[in-house]
């Protein structure tokens, strides 16, 4: 289960972390799997950075399946579930496998594909999993989220009659300084900073940490894609994680 601190996080940012949720010579496993694929699909040698020439490979079919993955869902991220979700399905699979290589530019905030994954469905009916295959510090192309936005998105839900989610999304967007701020190319103000929106604290957090971590986020949390502004790859998975009907 978590904690009442991290569940009051997750109420609050809709975004939690759960630490070392598996071990550090699990994540080198992984890791190691992940390598070989993209030698043998991309020629990427782990070794030497000249042939890490795809910028964001995919296809990664054998590491996708790769059954040591599934230490992602370990006991605390199970028990973690379980309290948030009840009944949950068992994945077949651990999900989509994200790997972004250094690009050597700047680190920004970014103003482009600000999404969310899932329609808004009530009460919450799934939880989207983000898992470390190794350590991604600041600017090193760890997923960007609105915190809080699920909230705003819960409040504004009650303003339209709309549920497509993309329209949704599209409307939200448009409906509020701040948002306009967060995908303007143009900033008057720097979206990491923390405001208030009608109560509800928001603010853009990167999805930072080390080997083994994982991140808890609610299926309508607004994120998009960072650039590796870091010298390493930022090697992640991510699923949804589905209530049982």
């Amino acid at each position: 289960m978590l904690t009442t601190e991290e569940l009051e996080i997750f109420e609050r940012d809709g975004i939690v972390k759960i630490p070392s949720a598996f071990s550090a010579d699990e994540a080198a496993g992984m890791r190691d799997v992940l390598w070989r694929e993209l030698s043998e699909r991309h020629g990427m040698d782990r070794d030497d950075r000249t042939t890490w020439t795809v910028l964001r490979p995919t296809g990664l079919k054998t590491t996708k399946f790769d059954r040591r993955a599934h230490a992602i869902l370990g006991p605390r991220v199970r028990s973690a579930l379980d309290g948030l979700l009840g009944d949950w399905l068992e994945p077949k699979h651990q999900g989509q496998v994200l790997v972004t290589m250094p690009e050597g530019v700047p680190w920004a905030v970014p103003h482009r594909q600000w999404h969310t994954d899932a329609g808004f469905d009530q009460p919450l009916n799934a939880v989207k999993i983000w898992a470390f295959y190794d350590s991604v510090g600041p600017g090193g192309g760890g997923t960007p989220q609105v915190a809080g936005s699920h909230r705003v998105f819960e409040q504004f839900l009650t303003t339209t009659d709309e549920r497509d989610f993309k329209a949704v999304r599209d409307q939200l967007l448009r409906s509020d300084p701040w948002f306009r701020n967060l995908t303007s190319e143009q900033r008057t103000a720097d979206p990491m900073e923390p405001v208030d929106l009608d109560g509800i604290p928001v603010r853009v957090v990167e999805l930072t940490g080390q080997a083994g971590d994982v991140y808890l986020t609610h299926p309508w949390i607004l994120h998009s894609i960072a650039p590796n502004a870091a010298d390493v790859p930022r090697m992640m998975r991510s699923r949804f994680i589905w209530k049982a009907q």
